[in-house]
């Protein structure tokens, strides 16, 4: 079955590089990123981050991929940030994963906690969930950087 996937793949990358031109990579696709806004001020996140955030195992990322710059606040030269709050489950599944704080509220939002629903970490040490982990992206000047 895997076998059976890789071939598509491979044949699929096949016939995408035999189009005049191949594909362009995403940014020419989209063109030039223009900000029409500034960058907002990032809060600490430290600070939202309580004594019992996120505690009793230690968390090892088998997949975490960073979410794609959304297309329309890309157009629209937006940038902003997420604060992202989810729970980590022994098995090392995402659950819950909600926006803590966004600025602006709303284009970035489903793309940051779409990606964190899909991250996966090595089984948990000890104990059955983590509760309130945390995690910060920036969309800033059509990238977006994990921190």
């Amino acid at each position: 079955m895997m076998r059976c996937f890789l071939a598509l793949f491979c044949l699929s990358l096949t016939a995408c590089s035999s189009l005049p031109g191949g594909l362009a990579p995403l940014s020419a696709q989209r063109g030039v990123f223009r900000p029409v806004d500034t960058y907002p001020t990032p809060p600490n996140v430290d600070l939202m981050i309580g004594p019992t955030d996120c505690r009793g195992s230690t968390l090892a990322a088998l997949e975490a991929p960073t979410p794609a710059y959304p297309g329309g606040p890309y157009s629209r030269g937006r940038q902003g940030w997420v604060v992202v709050r989810f729970h980590v489950y022994s098995d090392g599944s995402v659950h819950r994963a909600r926006v803590a704080r966004a600025v602006p509220d709303g284009p970035f939002n489903r793309a940051a906690t779409r990606a964190v629903s899909n991250w996966r970490f090595r089984p948990l040490d000890g104990v059955e969930v983590l509760e309130n982990c945390v995690v910060m992206f920036e969309f800033r000047a059509g990238e977006v950087q994990i921190r």
